[in-house]
């Protein structure tokens, strides 16, 4: 690695403290415990052929995450370190990308602190998400399709298609950022007609898209299903009030500002305002042709955000991603003001460095509750449980029950001596003519309880002792 990206490096540094110094393992809340259920899945599939079963999401983060298991055994440490790699990879070429538009050597320190030390990346970067891996699929991607746009490179093009390919199939919402410039691209090729580059792209394309095939052989399409696809209307930019099959979604902001917290909040950056004023008061200096890419995949992308009835931060990294890249200039230019420029680095990194903890705290919170009940309902396990939310954290840390999620399904019968696992406040709250609650109200009308001594507050464990 050259020496100006060994800064790129820190995240290694802020995984450790985070693992060892906090005992964060990466796992929180349901997504993550699916990705660490079927990255094993696809370890016992490589290890003794058992077939990994279904899934919903993009299949490489897991498969990746299955290989590296074969080296670290089965734990959420490989699903980490896939997010803690691809944060440093991103850091690279989102300075070789930045190079490559603005015909200028990249300031490594800049764009380690404003992109590297950006909040939501630092924080996803120890994650057991798929979100830094896209991340960095979609910036190896744009960079391979842009050197083909400049330089007619035949290896860019069909490494970009690579890369194109394994993004869409790691979250199939990068299709959505990647399409302009995939438009480009294509576009260029037809007036070359170079016939040679599409006859090998397409073994290229069926060996990327065979574990998708294999893997989800039943089921190949059915991300395009999803309830969030299904509700998606441009309309929704302007609510903030939701109501999904997962419960009603009371939001502070609508979509339309939702969609430009990667200006507007500190988890992105804090000095997103100050680039907007000072590219107002500049008038946006004429942009070149891939800034006006950039912008347009920003747009493009966040529109299709701001139709989904659902907000959440780290579904904006992308844009995210592409738009330090377009400010890059901006933030060069306003540093350039400062005679002193290492106070003002310092400063910057330990702002950023706050925030990160003060954003993280939630994650690293919910791990630590959800350890916590692993380890108090260890001695309970064999029986039968009805429970919610936290049912995912439980099958995941290994606990075996006979699990009946309260949010599948309406239950009309209850078995005596079984255990009942909610949090009662979340229930009233969030769930009201729902599932949960109601099977929460029916459970107290049927059953005679007896409430179980639980070290946590905000949750409740009881015993059914007989049936009304």
């Amino acid at each position: 690695m050259s020496k100006k990206y060994a800064i790129y490096c820190f995240p290694i540094l802020f995984w450790i403290i985070c693992y060892f110094g906090f005992s964060f393992d990466g796992l929180y809340g349901q997504d993550a415990y699916e990705y660490f259920r079927y990255t094993k899945s696809l370890h016992n599939y490589l290890t003794s052929g058992e077939l990994p079963g279904d899934y919903f999401w993009g299949v490489y983060y897991p498969l990746f995450g299955s290989f590296l298991m074969l080296v670290l055994g089965k734990t959420p440490i490989a699903l980490q370190l896939i997010s803690v790699f691809s944060l440093i990879i991103s850091s690279i070429y989102a300075t070789k990308i930045i190079e490559l538009i603005y015909k200028e050597k990249g300031n490594s320190i800049l764009i380690f602190l404003v992109f590297s030390c950006s909040p939501i990346l630092l924080i996803h970067s120890v994650l057991s998400m798929s979100d830094l891996l896209s991340c960095c699929l979609l910036l190896l991607t744009f960079y391979h399709f842009l050197v083909y746009l400049e330089k007619s490179k035949d290896r860019s093009f069909l490494i970009g298609v690579c890369f194109c390919l394994i993004a869409l199939l790691t979250r199939y919402a990068t299709g959505i950022i990647v399409l302009p410039i995939t438009i480009m691209v294509f576009l260029k090729l037809w007036k070359d007609k170079p016939l040679k580059l599409l006859l090998i792209s397409i073994p290229i394309l069926l060996i990327i898209i065979a574990p998708h095939i294999v893997i989800k052989s039943q089921k190949s399409l059915q991300f395009l299903s999803h309830s969030w696809l299904q509700n998606w209307n441009i309309l929704n930019i302007f609510k903030s009030d939701f109501v999904t099959q997962e419960g009603p979604r009371s939001n502070h902001f609508i979509n339309l500002i939702y969609i430009c917290f990667t200006f507007l909040h500190p988890i992105f950056m804090f000095f997103g305002l100050g680039i907007i004023g000072y590219s107002i008061k500049n008038r946006f200096r004429k942009w070149n042709k891939y800034q006006i890419l950039l912008a347009v995949s920003i747009l493009v992308f966040s529109l299709f955000i701001g139709g989904i009835p659902y907000q959440n931060k780290r579904y904006l990294i992308p844009a995210f991603a592409l738009i330090v890249i377009l400010i890059y200039p901006q933030v060069k230019n306003i540093i350039s003001f400062f005679n002193y420029k290492k106070p003002i680095y310092f400063v910057v990194f330990f702002i950023q460095l706050s925030f990160t903890f003060y954003f993280g705290k939630q994650f690293l919170d919910r791990n630590k509750l959800e350890k916590s009940i692993v380890k108090e309902m260890k001695p309970f396990q064999g029986n039968t449980l009805y429970i919610f939310d936290i049912d995912v954290a439980m099958q995941g840390r290994g606990l075996q029950f006979n699990y009946k999620n309260l949010f599948i399904e309406k239950y009309k019968v209850y078995e005596k001596n079984a255990l009942i696992l909610i949090n009662e406040k979340q229930l009233e709250k969030d769930w009201k003519d729902k599932n949960p609650l109601i099977n929460w109200n029916q459970i107290q009308n049927q059953c005679e309880l007896k409430k179980l001594q639980l070290t946590n507050k905000d949750w409740s464990l009881y015993q059914i002792t007989a049936l009304k």
